[in-house]
This record gives C-alpha cells, sequence and structure tokens, in this order.
C-alpha cells in the first residue's frame, strides 16, 4: 500500500504535512494514509471546519462544504471516520476505521484530473 499510497499523493501534487501541533480549545483531526511508514497527508480543525494539505512546502486549508466534505484550491474530499476510543487517551480518540477521497477539481467544482481513494488512520486530539 505504501507504494500506491505515495504514487496517489504524488500524482495529485500533494506532499506529507510536517507535525502539526495541537491548538488550545480546539479539536483536531489527523489524517495519516495507511503504508508503511504512515504518511500524513490531513489536519482536520473540526472548530474550524477546515482540512490542512500540503502541496509542496505549500501548506493550505480548504473549507468544508458539507459534512465529511472539503473543498478548495483544485481539491474536493471525501472523509469517511469511525472513531474508537482508547484506553490512555484522554480529550481523544483513534480512528477505528476510514477512508479519504480526492478529487481533482476546477475553479466551477467540476472534475478536472485525478480521483483517488485510500483508506486511513489518525487520531482525533482536544485540548
Amino acid at each position: 500500500m505504501s507504494i500506491l499510497a505515495l504514487l496517489a499523493a504524488s500524482v495529485m501534487g500533494l506532499t506529507e504535512l510536517p507535525p502539526q501541533k495541537p491548538v488550545p480549545g480546539r479539536c483536531l483531526v489527523f489524517i495519516w494514509v495507511k503504508s508503511n511508514p504512515p504518511l500524513r497527508l490531513a489536519m482536520i480543525d473540526e472548530t474550524a471546519k477546515t482540512m490542512r494539505l500540503r502541496k509542496g512546502k505549500q501548506m493550505f486549508d480548504i473549507s468544508e462544504i458539507a459534512p465529511g466534505q472539503y473543498g478548495g484550491h483544485g481539491y474536493r474530499t471525501t472523509m469517511v471516520l469511525s472513531f474508537a476510543p482508547s484506553p490512555g487517551i484522554t480529550n481523544g480518540a483513534i480512528i477505528e476505521s476510514g477512508s479519504m477521497r480526492i478529487e481533482q477539481v476546477a475553479p466551477n467544482g467540476a472534475p478536472a484530473g485525478e480521483i483517488m481513494t485510500f483508506p486511513v488512520g489518525g487520531m482525533r486530539a482536544c485540548q
């Protein structure tokens, strides 16, 4: 899976996010592609209703357009996440199962390139 995940990200122009820090007063969901090693691909700020991605060295946030869907900067993503409480984790949860669909879109929202779907893992952290 790691080669497929890396190819998917590179075909779509996305690169790995650097480690992100929790923000006081906010709940963040850290998303990584299930690969070996994991690829940190996105971060969702549940409070601001945005998803952070990275293209090259530029990080950018895209807005929530519907529950579990985010769009902007030429991308539309759909997240399906199932969380499970985990002993030892306070104010957070582990993603029990998840998938991420990424589409390249034109400014009008019409499909304009690749569409990829892959399994993701991660965790929610609230401060």
